[in-house]
């Protein structure tokens, strides 16, 4: 038998959940400041971040960091950490739909 080459990862994946209200409020944002994607936005947020908090040694060089966005990131202790997550629901199957209906299962079959 072969075994399978496991590929490389370079790349993570970090999912977010924003509500309805949140999510218009960026694609307003994505609209009017011309960005492709509300993805590139949320890349955007999190380099800037990346930058202030945990700055590399050539950035500085770059592209001085203004004083704002610095600010935001300041004092991370005080950021709200309230977030109401609500799990997605699954389909149920079929036959335990028809069993909250009332249909009986067919035995033997």
């Amino acid at each position: 038998m072969r075994s399978r080459k496991k590929k490389l990862v370079y790349f993570k994946k970090i999912p977010v959940r924003v509500d309805l209200e949140q999510w218009q409020r960026l694609d307003k944002i994505r609209a009017d400041y011309h960005f492709k994607s509300t993805y590139e936005i949320m890349q955007y947020i999190l380099g800037c971040f990346l930058r202030v908090a945990d700055p590399m040694p050539g950035d500085d060089d770059e592209e001085v960091i203004p004083d704002e966005i610095k600010e935001m990131f300041y004092d991370l202790s005080q950021a709200e950490r309230h977030f109401e997550y609500v799990k997605p629901k699954r389909k149920l199957p079929q036959h335990k739909v028809d069993e909250m209906n009332g249909q009986k299962r067919l035995e033997g079959f």
